[in-house]
């Protein structure tokens, strides 16, 4: 059925698979009553969306590799040499601004790093549904098009944590520098023909942000600059550092020739 709706409309089977994406992983995060007070929750609870997203992963991998599209879907090596891309350095530094605060640990080991292996499958799939399924099917129409819509949908999509987490202000930055972020990611698989950049970083991003301080070094810098340094101001700072270090290395990948 899935080969089906592939072979008559590809962007069809890429709205399919965010909607999948979409439903599941909302009713399993429902379910463990989402992510905030990370330490009230059980290892029971935090297992059905690891198994949920899990289980999603590696029915996307077994269709792609089943269907050989891995080269289509960007499952293999980058196309150019590295130091054309500025060896993703920007990327690198986009990837650690998570860390600003330092890193803490949350909640009892084995919650942590549940947690932090829920958010980094997450961001596999959506490398391979965002940047693979809807961009490639988008593109051969209208390249540009594709790149606003993959870059938008992306961003847009965060909006649904809302219904799993009470900081607000949180969520609607992370629509605006996820929308940037998704820019980005956009252009670097148009370029190297590679999702591993994007899936390393997106990875790591997520990871991280499980043990991500909410107070340490970035926050006294503000202090000091701002005489403030309350969290809804770092949390803008750091939204929009994001947002400048991802367009900036976009715009310059878009216009550069990288073969």
């Amino acid at each position: 059925m899935l080969k089906r709706i592939y072979k008559k409309n590809e962007v069809n089977f890429a709205l399919i698979w965010i909607a999948i994406y979409v439903v599941i992983m909302n009713i399993a995060l429902n379910y463990c009553g989402g992510f905030d007070n990370l330490a009230s929750k059980t290892i029971d609870q935090l297992l059905v969306p690891v198994i949920c997203i899990l289980l999603i992963a590696i029915m996307l991998t077994i269709w792609i590799v089943k269907n050989k599209l891995s080269k289509k879907y960007g499952i293999c090596k980058v196309n150019g040499k590295l130091k054309n891309f500025l060896w993703f350095i920007p990327l690198i530094i986009m990837s650690c601004i998570n860390m600003k605060n330092g890193l803490e640990i949350p909640a009892p080991i084995i919650i942590s790093l549940l947690m932090m292996l829920n958010m980094m499958i997450a961001g596999y799939v959506e490398e391979i549904i965002f940047r693979g399924f809807l961009f490639k099917g988008m593109a051969k129409d209208n390249l540009k098009v594709a790149i606003l819509v993959s870059s938008l949908t992306f961003g847009v999509g965060h909006i649904v944590n809302i219904f799993n987490t009470s900081d607000i202000l949180g969520v609607l930055l992370q629509v605006c520098y996820a929308t940037s972020i998704g820019f980005l990611y956009t252009i670097i698989f148009y370029k190297s023909g590679s999702l591993w950049p994007n899936i390393i970083s997106h990875a790591f991003v997520n990871g991280t942000s499980v043990f991500a301080s909410e107070y340490g070094p970035f926050s006294s810098l503000i202090n000091l600059i701002f005489g403030s340094s309350s969290q809804s101001l770092v949390e803008i700072i750091s939204a929009l550092i994001i947002i400048i270090i991802s367009s900036s290395y976009a715009l310059w990948l878009y216009k550069k020739n990288v073969v």
